[in-house]
C-alpha cells in the first residue's frame, strides 16, 4: 500500500480557524437546558418522515448534503422505499426498469444511459463498488438515488450518462421487525429479515442496531440455478449531542451460472434452416450451460461513517470502505461466435475454463461543511479529499477452443491449439446428422479430444458432460496483478440569494490517478507459462473536473423552477493495444436545461429535461479484429434527447410513478447511431390502494414498460447480416397485494402475487449483435408473504 501524495486541503484547516472553536462549543452547551441537543447531525442524511407515497423531497447524496430536490440543478429520480416495497423488488436491475432513461446491458447492473454505457458506475454509500457480481440485493437498502448526467465532482471519474447510488438501512432509535418469503415459478424460494431496535445500554438512547439478512435458492426462467446467502449488521452509535458514528458490515455469498448469448445465422433470431431444408425454431427457455457449471461469489464490505459538528454552520464527515471480492467460476464457456449448421440441427461450439479472481478495495473520505452568509448570499460550501486504492489478482485458465471444420493433425492431434489454429466460426455438412456426428466427431471437424459442443436444437440429445478429470487440459492464458490509486481533492458551493428564489451551484475537483500492472504470463495462449520475474508497467493520468448550475424558482410558491447545468467529466484509460501503445483517456461533457413543476400542493411534480451530451475517445474492442485484444476509440459520441418525470398522487389512493425519454444517439463524425440505445422508452408504474371499506388494505398495481426500436452491435464475426434494428415492445407486470392488520395489534401481515411480463412477450432483447443476442425471461409469477412489526 502506498502512502497518499495529497494532503487534507488547506482550506479545511482555514475554515476550522475560521469555526466556533470547542471552547466557545462548551460554552454554549453550559447554557442550554440539560439533556437539550446543541447541535443536531442532519446535515449529512435524509429524514425520510416527509416521504409521501413514492414522493420524496430531499435527496441524501446528489450534492453530499441533506438538499431539497427543487434546489438542485440535476436531474435527480428517487426510489425511495415504499417503491421498492410495492415492487416487490430484490435487486437493483428491477427497479432500474423503471427508470426511463436507462436501459438494461448486462447482468451486473450496466446500463445504457442518455446513450453512455459507463452508467454502470454502481455506488453504495457514495462509494463506487466492484462489478461483476450480479444485480446488487435491495435487502439493506433503504433508497437508491440515479443522477443523470455526469456527476464527476462528487462521484469521480466517468458515470456519463448517470450514476446509480445505493443507500442502506440504517438503525433506528424504534424498533421494528420485518421478514419475507417470496416463492416463484421456477422452483425458487427467497427469505430475507429485517430488525432493528435501541440496545439497552446507556440509557438505550445511545446505541442502536439493525440487520438483514438474505436466503436464496432455485433456478431462474431459463433454468441457470442460482443460489445466495446475505447477512448485513449495522450499528449506530451517539457518542455525544454532536457526535454520530455507524459501522456496517455486509456479507454476500451467491452461486450462479452464466448468461450465454445465443447464436444466429442470416440474420434471424428465431431459428435457421438446417441442411435437410427445414427451419428449426431456436428454443426460448434454455441456458446454455452444465449442471456442474458454477460461478461462485463472495463479496465482503465493512465501513465506518463518522459525522461530527464544531458548530451548527460547521460540521465535518469521514468515511472509510473496504470491500472484498472473491471469484471462482469453473463452467463451459459456450462460444455463440461459432456456427455448425448439420442436416438436422446446428451446433456452438465450447471450452472449459477456471477463472479465480480476487479485488480488494480501500476507499475513504473526509468532508466538512461549511455554512455561511456573504452580502445576503447564504453559502453551503463542501470541501473534501477523497482516496481510492485496489488490488486486483486476476488469473483465467482456459482449454482450447474447438469450433470444427478441423483438418489434418489438429483434428486428430491432442487439442493443444491457439485460438486462430480451432478452425472455421462458420461451417456447413448438409448431410450429416447429429447422430452420425456423435459417432465420429471428426467427420465434422471437430477434434474428439476437446469439449464438444451444444446442440443448438435439442440439449436433451447431448453427450454428458465429461467427469473432471476426463476434461482437456486447461492452460494458463492470464495472471495478472494490478495496483490501482486515485486521490481527488474536491469543492462544491451550493448558494442562494434573492429570499432563496435563486439557487447557484459550482463545483471543482482534481483527480489524480496511478496504476501499476505486473504480468505473470509470458508467451502467447496456449503455450504461456509463468514468468519468475515481470516488469511492472507503470500508467499515471490527471484531470480537472467542473460543473456550475442555478435554479429559479419562478415564484414564491415554487410551482414551477426553472434550472440548467454545465458537467463534464473523465475517464482514465488504462488499456492499451496488443503492440503497446497507449489509449487516450476518455472525455465527456454535458449540457442541461430543465423545468420543474409541482402542482396541487405537491400531488403532482414533474420535469421536463433537455440534453446535450458529447464524448470523446470511447473505447471498445475493434469488430474488425475480434478476439484478438484491439481496440478502436471514437470521437464525437453525442446524445441529445428530452425526457419527462412524472411522481404522482392524483388522489389519497392512487399514486403514479414514470417517465418517458426519446433520445438520439449517435457519432456526430460516422452517423453511425449507438448500438442498443432506444431512441423512445416509456414506464409508469401505478398503484391503487383500498383505504376503507371491506376491502381495506387491498393494493392493485400496474406496471407498464416499453422499449423502442435499438440499433445492434456491429460486428463482421462470421459475416453476418445486420438483422436490425432490435424490435420495439412493451411489458405490463401485475401485482395484487393485501395488507391485514387487526384492530388494536401491531403485527401487520402481507400477501402478494406478481407476475412480470403478463403478455409473454418473446421478442425482449436485451443486447444483440449481428450474429448472437440475448433476451429477457417470459412470463414469470411470484408468491410473498411477508410479517412486519
Amino acid at each position: 500500500m502506498t502512502t497518499p501524495k495529497i494532503k487534507l486541503p488547506v482550506a479545511i484547516a482555514v475554515l476550522l480557524a475560521t469555526s466556533e472553536s470547542p471552547a466557545q462549543a462548551t460554552a454554549a452547551r453550559a447554557e442550554s437546558p440539560a439533556g437539550e441537543e446543541v447541535v443536531k447531525l442532519s446535515i449529512f442524511e435524509v429524514t425520510t418522515t416527509n416521504d409521501i407515497g413514492y414522493q420524496s423531497t430531499n435527496a441524501a447524496e446528489a450534492t453530499r448534503m441533506d438538499t431539497p430536490i427543487e434546489n438542485i440543478p440535476m436531474n435527480v429520480t428517487i426510489f425511495n422505499q415504499q417503491f421498492i416495497e410495492d415492487l416487490l423488488a430484490i435487486d437493483t436491475s428491477e427497479l432500474l426498469a423503471y427508470e426511463a432513461t436507462s436501459v438494461k446491458t448486462t447482468e451486473n447492473d450496466g446500463f445504457l444511459a442518455r446513450g453512455s454505457s459507463s452508467v454502470g458506475t454502481n455506488f453504495l454509500n457514495g462509494f463506487a463498488q466492484t462489478s461483476g457480481f450480479g444485480s446488487q440485493p435491495l435487502a439493506n437498502i433503504e433508497r437508491v438515488e440515479v443522477i443523470r448526467g455526469p456527476a464527476a465532482v462528487l462521484y469521480g471519474s466517468g458515470g456519463y450518462g448517470g450514476t446509480i447510488n445505493r443507500i442502506t438501512k440504517q438503525p433506528r432509535d424504534q424498533a421494528f421487525t420485518s421478514a419475507r418469503a417470496i416463492f416463484s415459478d421456477h422452483s425458487s424460494h427467497r427469505f430475507e429479515f429485517d430488525n432493528t431496535a435501541p440496545l439497552p445500554f446507556f440509557g438505550g438512547k445511545t446505541l442502536a442496531y439493525r440487520i438483514n439478512g438474505i436466503y436464496d435458492r432455485g433456478y431462474t426462467w431459463f433454468g441457470q440455478r442460482k443460489e445466495e446467502d446475505g447477512i448485513a449488521p449495522s450499528l449506530a452509535w451517539k457518542v455525544g449531542p454532536n457526535t454520530k458514528v455507524i459501522f456496517e458490515y455486509f456479507y454476500d455469498w451467491r452461486e450462479s451460472q452464466a448468461s450465454w448469448e445465443t447464436p444466429m445465422h442470416a440474420g434471424d433470431p428465431h431459428g435457421l434452416v438446417t441442411g435437410d431444408g427445414a427451419y428449426r425454431v431456436t428454443p426460448r427457455k434454455v441456458a446454455w450451460v452444465y449442471p456442474e457449471d458454477f460461478r461462485h461469489n463472495t463479496r465482503q464490505v465493512a465501513s465506518y461513517d463518522l459525522r461530527h459538528a464544531f458548530s451548527d454552520n460547521l460540521q465535518f464527515r469521514s468515511q472509510f470502505q473496504w470491500e472484498t471480492k472473491e471469484q471462482d467460476n469453473q463452467e463451459v464457456q459456450a462460444l455463440s461466435d461459432g456456427l455448425t449448421i448439420l442436416a438436422d440441427t446446428a451446433l456452438m461450439p465450447a471450452r472449459w475454463r477456471h477463472w479465480p479472481r480476487e479485488t480488494d478495495n480501500y476507499r475513504t473520505r473526509n468532508e466538512l461543511i461549511w455554512k455561511f452568509e456573504v452580502l445576503k448570499t447564504n453559502h453551503r460550501l463542501l470541501v473534501g479529499h477523497g482516496w481510492d486504492e485496489q488490488y486486483d489478482l486476476n488469473r483465467q485458465y482456459l482449454s482450447s477452443r474447438n469450433n470444427g471444420g478441423l483438418t489434418g493433425e489438429r483434428l486428430t492431434g491432442d487439442g493443444r491449439l491457439a485460438d486462430n489454429q480451432a478452425g472455421p466460426l462458420f461451417n456447413s455438412y448438409p448431410t450429416l446428422t447429429y447422430a452420425e456426428f456423435l459417432e465420429d466427431p471428426t467427420r465434422a471437424g471437430f477434434n474428439p479430444n476437446l469439449l464438444l459442443p451444444f446442440n443448438l436444437f435439442d440439449r436433451g440429445d447431448e453427450p454428458p458432460l465429461p467427469a473432471l478429470a476426463d476434461r482437456p487440459p486447461l492452460y494458463l492464458n492470464t495472471h495478472t496483478k494490478t495496483y490501482t490509486a486515485s486521490q481527488s481533492v474536491y469543492a462544491n458551493d451550493v448558494f442562494s440569494f434573492a429570499d432563496e428564489r435563486f439557487f447557484i451551484m459550482a463545483g471543482l475537483r482534481y483527480s489524480d490517478f496511478e496504476r501499476r500492472t505486473l504480468a505473470l504470463a509470458g508467451g502467447s495462449y496456449p503455450n504461456r507459462f509463468l514468468l519468475e520475474s515481470a516488469p511492472t508497467v507503470e500508467q499515471g493520468a490527471h484531470a480537472t473536473t467542473g460543473s456550475l448550475g442555478a435554479v429559479w424558482h419562478l415564484n414564491a410558491k415554487r410551482t414551477a423552477t426553472l434550472y440548467a447545468n454545465l458537467n463534464n467529466s473523465f475517464t482514465p484509460e488504462f488499456r492499451s493495444q496488443p503492440d503497446g501503445s497507449a489509449l487516450d483517456p476518455e472525455e465527456g461533457k454535458q449540457k442541461e436545461v430543465g423545468i420543474r413543476f409541482n402542482l396541487r400542493n405537491g400531488r403532482i411534480s414533474g420535469l421536463v429535461t433537455y440534453f446535450d451530451l458529447l464524448q470523446d475517445n470511447v473505447t471498445r474492442s475493434d469488430p474488425d479484429r475480434p478476439g484478438e485484444g484491439y481496440f478502436i476509440q471514437e470521437s464525437g459520441q453525442r446524445s441529445t434527447g428530452w425526457e419527462f418525470s412524472l411522481n404522482a398522487r392524483p388522489t389519497d389512493n392512487w399514486s403514479v410513478f414514470g417517465g418517458y425519454a426519446n433520445i438520439d444517439a449517435r457519432n456526430d463524425l460516422t452517423g453511425q447511431p449507438k448500438d442498443l440505445q432506444p431512441k423512445h422508452r416509456f414506464t409508469l408504474f401505478n398503484r391503487y390502494a383500498v383505504k376503507s371499506g371491506p376491502l381495506k388494505g387491498l393494493n392493485l398495481s400496474l406496471g407498464t414498460i416499453y422499449v423502442g426500436e435499438r440499433p445492434l452491435t456491429p460486428s463482421t464475426v462470421r459475416g453476418q447480416t445486420d438483422w436490425g434494428p432490435m424490435p420495439d415492445y412493451w411489458r405490463v407486470d401485475t401485482i395484487v397485494s393485501y395488507r391485514l392488520r387487526r384492530p388494536q395489534s401491531r403485527v401487520q401481515y402481507d400477501f402478494s402475487f406478481k407476475v412480470n411480463n403478463v403478455l409473454d412477450e418473446t421478442d425482449i432483447y436485451y443486447v444483440g449483435s449481428y450474429y448472437r443476442y440475448t433476451i429477457d425471461p417470459g412470463r414469470t409469477w411470484q408468491a410473498v408473504v411477508g410479517v412486519r412489526f
